[in-house]
């Protein structure tokens, strides 16, 4: 919502410079979990936090995926139909939480893959996000602009196998003024009535918790599991 480089890579996939997204990829994730940073904890007080437990909703498959449930939904631009999810507690033993996640989702003409960690220490590859369509290869990134660094989006539109420079390098625009923060933009929707931007929309918002729903009961039962509706996590 706030990210110049991801609104530039929606402008960029609806012009078609990509032609039609088929794959969405999400990766993200703070490197040594949420309690690393600034933090003298021990295992056993880290895992005695919410945050290591799964109970009350800990975990990062809730933690990151659900960012790439929302941004797949918007890039792509349909409801997804079903996920399939995965979930482990690879390295963090002192809770029951998971600390890794991956969902698999299927929308009626894409697909999106979205990861969660804890545990990385280095991402060594761009994550994106990047978009994959017919046409091309969109990845969000940054470039120099004098001696700054500034949201941009690495269009790839020559084939190829592998990571050569984008063939083109399109800054991202400001966000716009008296709208670039939630409450600004809050504000903004109820003084004039425009309408929210689009990843802020509640009946919007349901379908992205309800493809988190799908990929947490398909941890839970290994199977594929439908995303029937922007309703169908209401109840769970």
């Amino acid at each position: 919502t706030w990210s110049p480089a991801v609104r530039k890579m929606k402008e960029l996939l609806d012009s078609g410079v990509v032609g039609d997204a088929w794959e969405v990829k999400w990766r993200n994730g703070a490197s040594m979990g949420p309690l690393a940073y600034g933090q003298d904890m021990t295992d056993a007080e880290k895992g005695a936090e919410w945050w290591h437990q799964a109970a009350p909703g800990g975990g990062a498959l809730l933690d990151y995926c659900c960012y790439g449930a929302c941004l797949s939904r918007w890039l792509i631009g349909e409801p997804a139909a079903s996920a399939f999810g995965m979930k482990a507690n690879l390295t963090s033993h002192y809770g029951d939480a998971d600390d890794n996640a991956v969902i698999t989702v299927r929308f009626p003409k894409a697909i999106s893959i979205l990861e969660g960690t804890w545990t990385t220490w280095n991402v060594g590859v761009p994550t994106g996000p990047i978009v994959y369509g017919t046409k091309g290869t969109l990845v969000a990134t940054s470039k120099t602009v004098g001696d700054r660094r500034v949201p941009a989006v690495a269009v790839h539109t020559s084939r190829g196998h592998g990571s050569g420079e984008p063939d083109e390098l399109v800054e991202g625009d400001a966000l716009p003024e008296g709208r670039k923060t939630l409450a600004e933009e809050f504000t903004h929707h109820i003084e004039t009535g425009d309408a929210l931007h689009p990843t802020l929309d509640a009946s919007f918002n349901l379908e992205a918790m309800a493809i988190l729903d799908a990929g947490i009961r398909s941890a839970a039962s290994g199977k594929l599991e439908s995303v029937d509706d922007a309703y169908s996590c209401i109840g769970y």
